[in-house]
């Protein structure tokens, strides 16, 4: 039995098809958005019909209290500024490291690199959570328990590896001939990468230091360990000031989720291209 449709004819089968298909991405789309949904009007409602059963959903009073009392009545701001200080100096102290790194076993004659190579990237598969016990003992050798820069030294061995195999990578593509031109013109090794390489960087770049700063940013585990003050908390363990003892404090916590998610979807609606561009062209060599 077939099927008119404005583009013609379809038999009943393909029609099922098409209809499993339709239900079954739109399972995935509210899969997916219904949380962030969820947290948005989470975050938009008082305290009493956060509560109210049935649940609401869609806020009946649209408010903004929330947002105001974690920054006025909490050391929210705090968290903040310290998730953006750790994240943006993992960023830089990451990729500066990869480049020079990645630059070196690219275009310099290191003797057994493919080893070396490998031994960076298994450094990776290391589970973060069996480090715990030796940056702890580290931390407090050193008395950088309680500081931001502990956090850093941690995201940055946990994001240096697979930065190293990124850059590296581009690098292998990159011409010889264009480097040693450069070096005919006068540079030397090390300002033909800054001069001549770096500039066609900006995909990979860019994939790195996204992937470094959603990562240092929304780490949970080391923060709870390392960190319990408020002048060291970052954002991810200042969430868990919300859940009290007897009470849970849930529009506040939705507000500060969404502050919290707000880099992922700036880079996800601004970004995404690069983020593509550099993950697909980094991962082919030759």
């Amino acid at each position: 039995m077939k099927i008119l449709t404005s583009k013609g004819s379809i038999n009943r089968q393909e029609l099922i098809h098409r209809l499993i298909l339709l239900f079954t991405i739109s399972l995935i789309i509210v899969w997916s958005i219904g949380p962030i949904y969820w947290i948005v009007i989470t975050g938009l409602k008082n305290t009493k019909e956060v509560y109210m059963s049935p649940p609401t959903f869609f806020p009946r009073d649209l408010t903004l209290k929330n947002f105001v009392t974690i920054f006025t009545e909490r050391p929210f701001a705090f968290y903040l500024r310290n998730s953006v200080i750790v994240a943006s100096t993992t960023v830089i102290i990451s990729t500066f490291c990869a480049i020079l790194a990645g630059y070196a076993f690219a275009k310099m004659n290191i003797k057994g690199k493919s080893i070396w190579l490998l031994v960076i990237i298994l450094t990776r598969a290391v589970p973060p959570a069996s480090l715990l016990v030796p940056f702890y003992v580290m931390g407090r050798a050193f008395n950088l328990i309680n500081t931001l820069f502990i956090l850093m030294l941690g995201y940055i061995y946990l994001t240096l590896p697979l930065n190293i195999w990124i850059i590296t990578s581009f690098f292998e593509q990159f011409p010889d001939e264009l480097i040693d031109a450069a070096e005919i013109d006068g540079c030397t090794r090390t300002s033909a990468l800054f001069r001549v390489v770096m500039p066609s960087l900006l995909p990979a770049l860019t994939a790195v230091g996204i992937i470094t700063f959603m990562l240092s940013w929304n780490e949970l585990l080391y923060g709870v360990v390392f960190t319990n003050t408020k002048a060291a908390k970052t954002l991810s363990p200042g969430l868990t000031d919300f859940f009290g003892d007897f009470h849970i404090f849930w529009n506040q916590l939705a507000s500060a989720s969404i502050i919290a998610i707000l880099p992922a979807v700036v880079f996800t609606v601004f970004f995404s291209r690069y983020l593509i561009s550099g993950l697909i062209r980094g991962a082919i060599k030759g």
